[in-house]
C-alpha cells in the first residue's frame, strides 16, 4: 500500500481573463497561503466555480487509486459540509480514508483556484483545519504496513506538521518502508531549505520536483548544476524526479541521469500536474515496472488531467 499525507483541501476552480490576475492581485501560477478573509473575498469573485475534493497529496492518492493502486491518505479536515464532502469523495474512489477532524471547529481547508486561457492555474490556499495535523493524528499502523510513504512539502510550514513528518518517515523507514517527498513549490523550498535538505539526507528515497524547485532547494542557476549538487551531497537518496513541463522529465539515479519525453496534450488547466505524475510514477514503483514504463505511466497520467478543468478527469484514460 501507499500512504499519502497531505492537507485535506476543497478546491474551488474558476477560469478567467488574463486581466483579472492583476484585478485580483494574484500571484500568477503560484500557490499563495491565504487568510480565512482573503478566501472568502476572492470566493466572491468566482461566478460560477466548480468545486471538487484537492489538495496535492490527496489527489496523488485518488489517481494512484484510478489506476487500480492501493491507497490511504491521512489529512485533516472539519465537521463541516466541505469536510463532508473530502471524506465522502474518498471513500467513493476507494482509498483508505485516515483522515481525523479537527476540534476547534476550523473551517476544512479550501483552494481558490483561477485558471487563466493558457492554462496556469494561480492558487490561493486557505489551510484550515488541514494546517493543525499534528503527531497525534497519524494512523501509525498504516504507516507501519505500507511500502511507501508520500507526503507534500506544503505542509511543511506549521511546526506540528513538520514534526508529524519527521516522525512518519522516521517509523516507515524502521519499518522497512520507503519515503517519497514533493517540494510541492518554490515558496515552500526557500522558506524550509536547510530542513528539507535534512530531512532528504536523512530519510527520504524518492523526490519530487520540477526545475524551478530544485534549483531553489540547491541554490544553482540550472538544472544542470543543481542535479551534479544533489549527486554529490545527497548519497542515501534513491531516484530524484524533476519534471521539465512539456519537455518530459529527468530522473537521476545512482548518479546516472534518464530522459523521457512527455506526452503531448492540449493544455486546458494545469491544475494538478505534478500530483498526477507522482502518482503515475510512485504507482509503476510499487507494482515494480521498469522506470521507462513508469515514466510512460507517470507522464500520461500529468498529459490526462491537464486536458480538463479539474483534478477529476471524466475522460476515460489509456495507456
Amino acid at each position: 500500500m501507499i500512504i499519502c499525507i497531505g492537507n485535506a483541501l476543497v478546491d474551488s476552480l474558476q477560469q478567467i481573463e488574463e486581466d483579472v490576475i492583476d484585478k485580483l492581485n494574484l500571484n500568477k501560477a503560484r500557490m499563495t497561503l491565504v487568510d480565512k478573509e482573503r478566501s472568502n473575498f476572492l470566493l466572491s469573485n468566482m461566478p460560477n466555480p466548480t468545486y471538487a475534493a484537492g489538495g496535492s497529496a490527496a489527489n496523488t492518492a485518488y489517481w494512484i487509486a484510478a489506476l487500480g493502486g492501493s491507497v490511504g491518505f491521512i489529512g485533516k479536515v472539519s465537521d463541516d459540509d466541505l469536510g463532508k464532502q473530502f471524506r465522502s469523495s474518498l471513500s467513493e474512489h476507494g482509498l483508505s480514508d485516515f483522515t481525523v477532524l479537527e476540534e476547534e471547529n476550523e473551517q476544512t481547508g479550501l483552494c481558490a483556484i483561477f485558471i487563466t486561457p493558457d492554462g496556469e492555474r494561480t492558487m490561493n490556499t486557505y489551510l484550515g483545519a488541514g494546517a493543525q495535523l499534528s503527531m497525534g493524528d497519524l494512523n501509525e499502523e498504516s504507516i507501519k504496513n505500507c511500502n511507501i510513504l508520500y507526503m507534500e512539502g506544503y505542509l511543511w510550514d506549521r511546526l506540528p506538521s513538520k514534526e508529524a513528518f519527521m516522525y512518519a518517515s522516521s517509523i516507515n523507514k524502521q519499518s522497512g518502508g520507503k519515503n517519497a517527498l514533493s517540494l510541492s513549490d518554490v515558496f515552500c523550498v526557500e522558506a524550509h531549505r536547510d530542513s528539507f535538505i535534512d530531512l532528504i539526507k536523512e530519510n527520504i528515497d524518492y523526490v519530487f520536483c520540477n526545475e524551478d524547485e530544485i534549483k531553489a532547494l540547491t541554490e544553482q542557476d540550472s538544472t544542470e548544476k543543481s542535479l551534479d549538487f544533489i549527486s554529490k551531497n545527497f548519497p542515501k537518496l534513491n531516484q530524484l524526479i524533476c519534471t521539465l513541463g512539456a519537455n518530459g522529465v529527468i530522473v537521476m539515479k545512482e548518479n546516472k541521469q534518464y530522459f523521457f519525453e512527455a506526452t503531448e496534450a492540449k493544455v486546458v488547466d494545469k491544475t494538478g500536474a505534478g500530483d498526477y505524475f507522482a502518482a503515475g510514477y510512485l504507482f509503476g514503483i510499487e507494482e515494480k515496472l521498469s522506470m521507462q514504463e513508469t515514466a510512460l505511466i507517470a507522464n500520461k497520467s500529468a498529459a490526462h488531467v491537464i486536458s480538463e478543468i479539474g483534478v477529476r478527469p471524466e475522460k476515460p484514460f489509456t495507456l
